[in-house]
């Protein structure tokens, strides 16, 4: 049940969950929020891939769950990533896309958003909660900004709030103006909404055993196994090798994160007989999921990448 408008004792009550719930989320350890964000990515990750448009992401605050590396991995596979920006109180949020190492400035509250002119229009929400009921209706930081945003949106649109498991309340005083999710994922999962009807099957479960990313094989996504892995990096430190020891030392260390009993009877990976440095690693790039080597292929590649312009601007500067 919904009411046209908050009373003051609402709003006051409002505010006292989200003090409440901030204070509750950030009594827990930061190790144990990462292992819950960790399930959180695993069991989102197949959904936001699937997105036809652009995804909205958002920047981490206040102990909320940080999907940074799950953004990093959708920018790698080619999915266009964006990021939420206040234009104006009481007013729609804009959405600019974002890539990895782009160029960021400081938006409300000091939240890191792109410098750029571009704008997008997602398809897919991914939206932070404070607090959420089991009708799907969020808490926010009271702004409205996410409500106003949804009624301003055009087309097909999935909304996915993204909490932990101790931000649900049994129900958030809805009123008119507030918008449910489409969908809920916390550590433990995708929720079940309580205003479907019974014997509805929720369109979040997975179809199957396998399309459950928390206990999905890497390979069923496309990923490559630790194996694997060894076997390219391998592969990329001999291609360095022939001209550059400082770039067979960063593979030499991505190399040490794997078990060594895996490296050393792992065969090398065969690249195509024309294959770039560069190219090499945007190809094998998106297929890893480990967040640590991706973002040390990320790296390692931005370091090529400048160190090509660098020598480019020099060429012309002759």
């Amino acid at each position: 049940m919904t009411v046209e408008k908050l009373s003051p004792e609402a709003k006051a009550w409002r505010n006292a969950q989200r003090a409440r719930l901030v204070a509750l989320r950030l009594s827990y350890s930061e190790d144990a929020r990462k292992d819950w964000t960790a399930r959180i990515m695993q069991r989102l990750e197949s959904t936001a891939m699937a997105a036809d448009g652009p995804i909205s992401v958002y920047w981490p605050f206040r102990g909320e769950p940080d999907l940074r590396p799950l953004m990093r991995r959708l920018a790698s596979a080619g999915k266009t990533v964006c990021l939420p920006a206040v234009v104006q109180p009481r007013w729609p949020l804009e959405f600019r896309p974002w890539q990895p190492k782009c160029e960021m400035e400081l938006g409300v509250w000091n939240i890191p958003i792109p410098k750029t002119n571009a704008r997008v229009t997602p398809s897919m929400l991914l939206a932070p909660v404070i607090g959420f009921d089991t009708s799907g209706y969020r808490l926010g930081y009271g702004g409205g900004f996410y409500d106003r945003t949804l009624a301003a949106l055009t087309g097909p649109r999935t909304v996915i709030g993204i909490g932990f498991d101790c931000a649900e309340i049994p129900s958030i005083g809805p009123h008119s103006l507030d918008v449910p999710m489409d969908r809920i994922v916390t550590e433990s999962g995708f929720r079940t909404l309580a205003r479907m009807s019974p014997g509805t099957k929720d369109i979040s479960e997975p179809a199957s055993p396998a399309c459950d990313m928390a206990s999905a094989p890497s390979a069923y996504m496309g990923y490559l196994t630790e194996a694997e892995i060894a076997g390219y990096l391998k592969a990329l430190r001999t291609l360095a090798g022939v001209r550059d020891k400082e770039l067979m030392s960063s593979f030499d260390s991505l190399l040490q994160r794997l078990p060594m009993s895996l490296v050393a009877s792992a065969e090398p990976a065969q690249l195509p007989a024309d294959a770039s440095i560069t190219t090499a690693i945007e190809s094998v790039r998106p297929r890893i999921r480990n967040d640590a080597l991706h973002e040390g292929l990320g790296d390692i590649l931005h370091s090529l990448v400048d160190s090509r312009n660098a020598r480019a601007q020099r060429s012309t500067t002759r």
